[in-house]
C-alpha cells in the first residue's frame, strides 16, 4: 500500500453555495413565469363566464325582444366579481357584463373585462389590448 491520503466525501462550502445560487435563479425565473400564467387561466375562466352571459340574454332578447340584466348571472368564478350594466333592468335594450378583478387577479394588466349586446369585448387596462386580454376570442 502507498502512503496516499483520501479525500473526505462530500461537497465543499463552495460547491454548496454555487448549487444554491443556481437553484434561486431558477425560482426567479419560474415564478413570475408562473404567476403569469395564472393569470391568464383565472382571465379565461372570467372570458368564459361573459361569453355565458352574453349567449344567455340573446337567448332573452329572441324571447321577449328586451334583455333582463337580473338574469343569467352564472356564479362568478373565484378571482372576479361580476356586474352587468344597467344593473337589475328587466327592459334593457343594451347590456353590458363586467368581470371586475380582485385579489390577486388586480395585479392583471388587462383590469376588467367587459362584453356588450353587439358582442363588443371590452378591458379597463392602461395598457391592455383586447386581442390579447381576450385570447383573441373574437
Amino acid at each position: 500500500m502507498t502512503g496516499g491520503h483520501t479525500e473526505p466525501g462530500g461537497f465543499t462550502l463552495v460547491e454548496l453555495v454555487v448549487a444554491i445560487a443556481v437553484v434561486v435563479i431558477l425560482v426567479s425565473l419560474a415564478v413570475p413565469t408562473y404567476q403569469g400564467y395564472l393569470l391568464r387561466v383565472h382571465r379565461t375562466e372570467a372570458i368564459a363566464v361573459l361569453l355565458a352571459i352574453g349567449s344567455c340574454q340573446e337567448r332573452v332578447f329572441a324571447t321577449t325582444g328586451r334583455f333582463d340584466t337580473r338574469s343569467c348571472l352564472p356564479p362568478a368564478p373565484e378571482h372576479y366579481e361580476i356586474r352587468m350594466d344597467p344593473p337589475d333592468a328587466t327592459d334593457a335594450l343594451s347590456f353590458t357584463a363586467w368581470a371586475d378583478p380582485i385579489g390577486a387577479q388586480e395585479g392583471d394588466s388587462c383590469g376588467s373585462l367587459g362584453l356588450d349586446q353587439t358582442g363588443l369585448r371590452q378591458v379597463t387596462g392602461d395598457s391592455a389590448e383586447v386581442g390579447s386580454c381576450w385570447a383573441a376570442r373574437f
